[in-house]
C-alpha cells in the first residue's frame, strides 16, 4: 500500500499565520507528520482494486447463491409436486371412501325411517282404538253421571221448592204484620197531619182577613186622595 506525502512547512506556515508561535506551530507541524507517517492510509488505486476484488467475490457468491437457490427451487418444486400427487391420491381415496359411507348410511337411514315410519302407522291405530274404546267407557259413564245428577236435582229442586213455599208463607205472614203497623202508623200520621193543617188553616185565614183589612184602609184612603186631586183639577180648569 502507498503512503501520501504530508508538507511539514506549509503547514507550519498556516498555524503561525493563525497566530500561533513558531515553537509551538513546529511541534504541533512535526506531531502530526509523526503520526501521518505512522498511520497505514490507501490511495485511490488502492480503493479501486480493493472495489474490484470485492465485485469479483460478490458477483461470485451472486453465482454461487443463484445455482443453490435454483437447485433449491427444483428440488422444493419435485417435492411439492410429490406431495401434491400423494396427497391428490389420498384426498381422492377418502372422497370415495367417505361417498360410499355415506350412501350406507342414507340407504340404512332410509331403511330405519321407514320401519320407524310403519311403526308409526301401527301406534296410530291402536291409539285410534283405545281412544274410541275410552270413549264410549266414558260415554257411558257420563250417561250414569247425568242421571244421577239429574235425580239428585230434582230431589233438591223439590226440596228447595217446599222450602221456598214455606219461606213465602212466613213472607207474606211478615209483609201482612208490617202492612198492618204501617195502616196504623199512616192514620195516626193522617191524624196529626190533618190537626196541623186545620191549624195552618185557621192562621192562614186570620192573616188573610188582616191584610184584607189594611188593603181596604189603603183603597179607601186612595179614592180619598184621587177625588181630591180631581177636584181641585176641575176648580183650576
Amino acid at each position: 500500500m502507498n503512503y501520501l506525502a504530508f508538507d511539514t512547512l506549509k503547514m507550519l506556515e498556516d498555524l503561525e499565520e493563525a497566530g500561533i508561535e513558531k515553537k509551538q506551530a513546529k511541534a504541533i507541524s512535526q506531531v502530526i507528520r509523526q503520526s501521518h507517517e505512522a498511520a497505514d492510509v490507501a490511495t485511490k488505486n488502492d480503493l479501486k482494486e480493493a472495489t474490484r476484488e470485492l465485485s469479483a467475490e460478490i458477483k461470485a457468491v451472486d453465482q454461487r447463491l443463484s445455482s443453490q437457490i435454483k437447485e433449491v427451487n427444483q428440488k422444493l418444486s419435485s417435492e411439492i409436486e410429490a406431495v401434491d400427487q400423494r396427497l391428490s391420491a389420498e384426498i381422492k381415496a377418502v372422497d370415495q371412501r367417505l361417498s360410499t359411507q355415506i350412501k350406507e348410511v342414507d340407504q340404512k337411514l332410509s331403511f330405519e325411517i321407514a320401519e320407524v315410519k310403519r311403526d308409526v302407522a301401527d301406534l296410530r291405530k291402536d291409539m285410534n282404538i283405545q281412544f274410541a274404546d275410552v270413549r264410549k267407557d266414558m260415554d257411558i259413564q257420563f250417561a250414569d253421571v247425568r242421571k244421577d245428577m239429574d235425580i239428585q236435582f230434582a230431589d233438591v229442586r223439590k226440596d228447595m221448592d217446599i222450602q221456598f213455599a214455606d219461606v213465602r208463607k212466613d213472607m207474606d205472614a211478615q209483609f201482612a204484620d208490617f202492612r198492618k203497623d204501617m195502616d196504623a202508623q199512616f192514620a195516626d200520621v193522617r191524624k196529626d197531619m190533618d190537626i196541623q193543617f186545620a191549624d195552618v188553616r185557621k192562621d192562614f185565614e186570620i192573616f188573610g182577613n188582616k191584610m184584607l183589612q189594611k188593603l181596604t184602609v189603603i183603597l179607601i184612603s186612595t179614592i180619598g186622595v184621587s177625588a181630591t186631586i180631581v177636584g181641585l183639577v176641575v176648580k183650576f180648569v
